[in-house]
């Protein structure tokens, strides 16, 4: 809801200087966080100076600051600055900030070092200009929402008081357009003598590398952690990166205790470690006192020297495995029309020192920078009957036609999250049904659960050798990322076999509820039909097997009890763990 403003020119002495837009907003992301400040909107005054609304963080809520851009060919006097503090009671700004493409006097430094205005002069102007230099931006990303869809979401999320016994007294006062500004760059990978190209973005203003989680936008920081150090921690990391470990008499004091204390290095004995130096103590020595027998029988025998063990310095690297999850654009719509009304955030980080990180992370992959892009969200405003302010975000791409709609399938979403309920349902009624065979019951369940454990084990295998990736991305950096084979559909329909060598009604019984959760796989999109097919045949291959050979192993007593057990709990706990993966 920024307003719209035009910079004119003011009086002859001395003239405005004319900044544009986009360089003022991008001299202002830097100005002013000192004041603890983000920019809202701005407003221009008949004199042609800027009012600039804003965010205080620590005082939470909105203030004014006044900004005066003026070109002069002389120095800048106190006079000017009593003048700016003078407008700026007028209009009730708590600071202001004075450009001048010339220089300020020392009295007017002098003057305005302890008032809230901060002074730029043009040296600075022009080093701030060039820092913050405007990248024209290619495209954007567009938003899934219409403004009145919007407007109910945040309704909706209105704080409701004491447990939702009283209604929320919370009033939305405004709902900002924005857009994240991303770097976009490309990966070349070679995998299997084939190029694969994925494009992974980087969040400017917050230095967050993006991925989807199914239909959710996640952040992963790795990136930000090494751009957020101190510039003499992130040139020794960045060496510790590129070369190798070092000696720690190169990497010490304050820096590498910035580096410990962030987890990104180690600090070691020689690296080749204890033992083969033992070894290498050893063969140097033998060889030393041979040498010696030959040469100089008669001489005196050699001192033997010891192995001073030396610290060494390792980088400690963690990064992503860059997959489909990580090209937005690859599930998302996109557009080379950029939407006025939608403000870019300031940007914070430079795309040439992520593109140099990222080089030296991925050395494998040949990576390039691909330009600016937009990813649109609201920032919504609410403030309460006390005068508290609270902020929300609602981050609401479109996404293309084949990504599924998952608020339309809500009955596959419950079987997604909760699968092992119904067939744990089942079981819990069979063993009431049969409790006087209790024996028989428990070795059943004995032998369920090692089929079970079978379809696990060979599935996560299975994983491991294809890798092949999901239709839609989940359990991004696990190996339960991978597609083939679905051991939902391994566990399901390869029940159904091993059901049948245990009672074939039964068997019959489950075939609905197994095509059920088959069918489910493939509308969420989160397996293929070769997915699916495929774990449904390895299941029944497994479900045989357990039929023919395995039912008929009958265990020591304890341990089928044991396992009757466990067939109750490790379906409960491997969904608790889904969950939390999510």
């Amino acid at each position: 809801m920024d307003i719209p403003f035009i910079f004119d020119k003011g009086p002859p002495e001395p003239e405005r200087l004319e900044l544009d837009e986009n360089k003022l907003r991008k001299l202002l992301s830097k100005l002013l966080p000192e004041f603890n400040l983000e920019i809202k909107y701005m407003e221009r005054t008949r004199e042609g100076d800027i009012i600039i609304v804003s965010h205080h963080f620590v005082l939470n809520k909105d203030v004014r600051t006044l900004l005066r851009a003026i070109s002069y060919h002389g120095p800048i006097e106190r006079e000017d600055i009593e003048d700016l503090q003078e407008d700026m009671l007028q209009i009730g700004a708590i600071n202001g900030i004075l450009i001048t493409s010339s220089y300020f006097t020392k009295d007017a430094q002098k003057y305005a070092k302890h008032l809230p205005i901060r002074l730029v002069d043009g040296a600075e102007l022009i080093e701030l200009l060039e820092e913050h230099r405007v990248v024209e931006a290619k495209g954007a990303f567009l938003p899934r929402f219409t403004d009145e869809e919007v407007i109910d979401y945040f309704e909706n999320r209105k704080r409701e008081r004491l447990f939702g016994l009283f209604p929320s007294d919370e009033k939305i006062v405004e709902i900002d357009r924005r857009y994240i500004p991303l770097a976009q760059f490309r990966f070349r990978q070679i995998l299997n003598d084939k190029e694969i190209i994925r494009n992974v973005y980087v969040d400017l203003h917050s230095g967050d590398v993006l991925y989807l989680e199914e239909d959710k936008i996640m952040r992963d920081d790795f990136i930000r952690r090494i751009m957020d150090l101190p510039q003499d921690a992130k040139k020794e990391y960045m060496d510790l990166i590129r070369y190798g470990e070092l000696k720690h008499k190169y990497v010490k004091g304050k820096t590498l205790n910035i580096l410990e204390r962030k987890g990104l290095v180690i600090v070691q004995m020689d690296g080749r470690g204890d033992k083969l130096n033992l070894i290498l103590d050893e063969i140097s020595d033998a060889v030393t006192i041979t040498t010696s027998e030959i040469s100089t029988p008669t001489s005196e025998a050699p001192k033997l020297k010891k192995r001073e063990k030396e610290k060494q310095v390792r980088a400690i690297i963690y990064k992503p495995e860059i997959d489909i999850s990580f090209d937005l654009e690859h599930f998302m719509e996109f557009s080379k029309e950029i939407k006025k009304e939608f403000d870019p955030d300031p940007i914070n980080y430079k795309y040439d020192e992520i593109l140099d990180i990222l080089q030296n992370l991925y050395k494998k992959d040949k990576i390039s920078y691909d330009g600016l892009v937009y990813l649109p969200y609201y920032k919504c405003k609410y403030v309460t009957s006390d005068n508290v302010e609270r902020y929300d975000k609602l981050i609401a791409p479109k996404f293309k036609p084949f990504m599924p709609k998952f608020d339309k399938y809500l009955i596959y979403r419950i079987i997604d999250k909760f699968p092992a309920i119904p067939y744990l349902f089942i079981a819990i009624m069979y063993l009431i049904i049969n409790l006087k065979e209790i024996d028989k019951v428990i070795h059943i369940f004995s032998s369920a659960f090692i089929f079970l454990l079978i379809c696990i084990i060979v599935g996560i295998l299975l994983k491991i050798i294809f890798k092949t990736e999901r239709r839609i991305p989940r359990y991004t950096g696990t190996i339960a990322k991978y597609g083939f084979p679905s051991i939902h559909s391994m566990a399901s329909i390869g029940g159904i076999a091993f059901v049948y060598f245990v009672n074939p009604f039964f068997a019959l019984l489950l075939i609905p509820l197994g095509l059920l959760y088959v069918h489910s796989r493939i509308s969420l999109k989160v397996h293929s039909e070769i997915d699916v097919l495929g774990g449904a045949i390895i299941g029944i291959i497994i479900g045989i097997f357990c039929g023919i050979y395995i039912l008929k192993i009958h265990l020591p007593y304890e341990i089928e009890i044991l396992f009757s057990i466990l067939f109750f709990i490790v379906p409960l706990a491997i969904t608790f763990i889904e969950l939390r993966m999510r």
